[in-house]
């Protein structure tokens, strides 16, 4: 409390040693010095960490455990990793080497931040838009109208296994109701095309 003499009967305030107790006692109670220090830790989400993200990612509707391939896996295919490779050199990916972890407090919140723009987003093209201009930052990404309630993510550049897995088993994307949405993968670098598009040239590359 902010002056606990003003709480102190009369007849005991020249009593030192019952002074010095409530005064010792007040200190103690007193939760002006740590609410800073809780706020900080739990309410602020940008500088919460451990319990503190963990609650808001409940809030939100994220939990901070992730299942992903072994990124130190290669396997022969064109979907299941990034790192695909041709014939006689990897096995199919079985689907079996999935590894679970934690997420560090930095990168859990950036999702629970991703996660709770997109719960409140109004979700328009434009809007989509900026959303993804805040939160994928590695490359080009955007949302295209593509027919009547059909829309597509592209990503011109290939997403990590993190991405993935808050893409595909997390549903982090904005999705407007009644919209079929479809996400494709367009690094540019990885494909032949045509001058100026960012493309590669002839022997360099193959057909997207």
């Amino acid at each position: 409390m902010l002056d606990i003499k003003e709480t102190l009967l009369s007849q005991y305030a020249n009593s030192p040693t019952i002074c010095t107790i409530l005064n010792s006692i007040n200190e103690t109670i007193d939760p002006r010095a740590n609410a800073d220090e809780f706020y900080n830790l739990a309410v602020n989400v940008l500088t919460a960490r451990g319990f503190g993200l963990d609650v808001w990612g409940r809030i939100v509707g994220i939990g901070r455990d992730l299942s992903i391939p072994d990124p130190n896996v290669d396997y022969f295919g064109f979907k299941e990793t990034k790192k695909f490779t041709p014939f006689d050199q990897s096995p199919f990916y079985s689907g079996g080497t999935d590894t679970s972890y934690m997420m560090d407090d930095s990168i859990f919140r950036d999702v629970i931040l991703m996660k709770a723009y997109s719960n409140i987003l109004y979700a328009t093209a434009p809007n989509i838009n900026n959303w993804l201009g805040c939160c994928f930052l590695r490359g080009r990404s955007y949302y295209l109208i593509t027919g009547h309630m059909t829309a597509r993510y592209v990503f011109e550049y290939r997403l990590s296994e993190l991405e993935k897995n808050l893409i595909y088993n997390r549903q982090i994307l904005p999705r407007p109701s009644g919209v079929k949405i479809s996400i494709v993968e367009l690094p540019l670098g990885e494909f032949f095309g045509f001058y100026g598009t960012g493309f590669q040239p002839f022997g360099q590359a193959s057909f997207a």
